[in-house]
């Protein structure tokens, strides 16, 4: 399988704001647009008081926002920046955004980038939205190279031709960010199978990735504000309208009503630190260690993407990756062992671990909502629907069947692998 997995992808579970479609009815669209100036904090919605944001800074219904770049276009535009003469080159995956995994041609001299990487390099373009964010850029770029002191194996921005870790260029008619990072070679969290151990390691490698980030700091952080984030989910009743069916509409109402009450209500009593917020298997590198009996023995060696970063409440990290670990597994136990890995090395008061289950409640039906969005844009773009199945039964089971008991499972289930002989 081709690896590409230093992108800064957004998760195929998630982030697809290319927003390029008519709506069925200009009435709905005029709505969306009504609603979205009227709660254009961008952030949580339960009275917190943050201040509302630049509209223009918003995504907006109807808006498009992707890059507009040929393949033809990337060589040129590399060369001028990096100095890099590209003997390979591919478009990857991705949403919003433009990445392309590059290889430099090694028999051209390049005096600008001082250190090669030798498994090449991301090209990485901003949507036209994000790129008006340069503050959140640059905090990225710093977060970045401050892991790499902290022994965190993650994507390092490269410098261009001005000493600069970015750039704001013109493609077509819009300024859009240009970056370029190291690639870092490995495979995906879901390229391997899904043991205990791993769910275990991936745990650990987390709670060491948040103590990491629990002293940096940059201002950038003190405003931004997304969609994606945990404080955002009364903002899904804006997009509830995409799904038809009424039963898992009443669900997700339900999961964002309990949310509120019961999560967001207490926001400033719940730790606070910058958090990476899309911990996922798809943003996960491990490496095979060993063969041993019944596959490949696997540990986790890096992350990646770090577009969602936040500050945010420490228990959003913990819930959000737990949300897509038991996808990956597809079981509502498995989250006890990721949860095992993680209090190994990162302590959880009781109090917060009592909101766990709605902070993976709120991350699903963010997901399934905004996924089924996503398609509604794009009919023919069943990629952004992968998860969408297990999604809805992994909801169902948690919410209806196993939330009173769900607490008492995920701990029964950490003992039980933590006292097991073997791991």
């Amino acid at each position: 399988m081709e690896q590409w997995n230093n992108v800064e992808l957004t998760s195929i579970t998630k982030k697809s704001y290319t927003l390029n479609h008519d709506y069925d009815g200009a009435q709905r669209l005029t709505k969306a647009n009504e609603s979205s100036n009227a709660t254009s904090t961008n952030g949580n919605a339960n009275g917190s008081g943050n201040k509302p944001s630049d509209s223009s800074q918003v995504l907006q219904p109807g808006s498009d926002i992707k890059p507009k770049l040929q393949l033809e276009q990337v060589e040129p535009l590399v060369r001028r920046l990096y100095g890099i003469t590209i003997s390979e080159l591919k478009e990857l995956k991705a949403y919003d955004d433009r990445n392309y995994l590059i290889q430099e041609d090694c028999n051209v001299k390049n005096p600008l980038i001082v250190s090669h990487s030798p498994h090449g390099y991301v090209l990485k373009i901003l949507n036209a939205l994000d790129s008006k964010k340069e503050e959140f850029v640059d905090a990225q770029n710093q977060l970045l190279l401050y892991l790499a002191k902290q022994n965190v194996v993650c994507p390092r921005p490269i410098a261009n031709a001005r000493g600069k870790y970015y750039s704001v260029e013109q493609i077509n008619g819009n300024n859009h960010v240009v970056r370029l990072l190291e690639f870092i070679p490995g495979q995906m969290f879901h390229e391997v199978p899904t043991t205990k151990n791993l769910l275990y390691q991936s745990g650990e490698y987390l709670a060491k990735l948040d103590r990491a980030l629990k002293k940096f700091t940059h201002k950038a952080y003190d405003t931004h504000k997304t969609l994606w984030m945990l404080q955002s989910v009364p903002q899904l009743r804006d997009f509830l309208y995409v799904l038809e069916d009424h039963q898992r509409k009443a669900l997700c109402e339900e999961v964002i009503e309990t949310f509120e009450s019961k999560v967001l209500s207490v926001l400033p009593t719940l730790e606070l630190q910058i958090i990476h917020g899309d911990y996922n298997e798809q943003n996960i590198v491990v490496n095979a260690l060993a063969q041993v009996a019944g596959g490949d023995a696997h540990r986790v060696t890096g992350v990646i993407d770090f577009g969602d970063t936040s500050r945010s409440p420490l228990i959003f990290e913990l819930g959000i990756a737990m949300t897509y670990m038991m996808l990956q597994a597809k079981d509502l136990v498995s989250g006890g062992i990721f949860l095992a890995g993680y209090t190994s090395i990162q302590s959880i008061s009781t109090d917060e671990k009592n909101y766990l289950k709605y902070c993976v409640a709120a991350r699903l039906a963010q997901s399934l909502i905004m996924g089924a969005y996503t398609h509604t844009l794009h009919p023919g773009n069943d990629y952004v629907l992968v998860t969408q199945a297990q999604g809805w039964l992994l909801l169902e089971q948690l919410w209806r069947e196993n939330l009173d008991t769900v607490d008492e499972l995920w701990q029964t289930t950490a003992h039980q692998y933590l006292t097991q002989s073997t791991k």
